[in-house]
């Protein structure tokens, strides 16, 4: 994921609609990491720069919150409540029985 924004395409309008209707910038991306931030690497949104200025830092702040080793678990320890955290280690579980 290019760090300055100047490296970063543009990303197409189409792109930038389907990013607005995923990511829910009225959450702070570390809650959105904590909730739902399983799954998302790699993660190409953060390739892109984004016209909406509040769209493209939300973005980049949750893609380098993907790239910190152990991050989403820190949110998931602060954002989910200990029967969330166990419904997602054993999905997890199950998951990894399956390969």
């Amino acid at each position: 994921m290019p760090e300055n924004k100047m490296q970063r395409s543009l990303a197409p309008l189409e792109l930038e609609e389907r990013a607005k209707e995923i990511f829910p910038i009225e959450m702070t991306p570390e809650e959105f990491a904590g909730r739902d931030g399983e799954g998302w690497a790699p993660f190409p949104f953060g390739d892109y720069h984004y016209r909406d200025e509040q769209l493209d830092i939300w973005i980049q702040q949750f893609g380098n919150i993907l790239a910190t080793p152990g991050a989403v678990e820190l949110y998931q320890m602060k954002y989910l409540t200990p029967q969330e955290r166990n419904r997602l280690a054993a999905l997890k579980a199950m998951i990894e029985d399956d390969f």
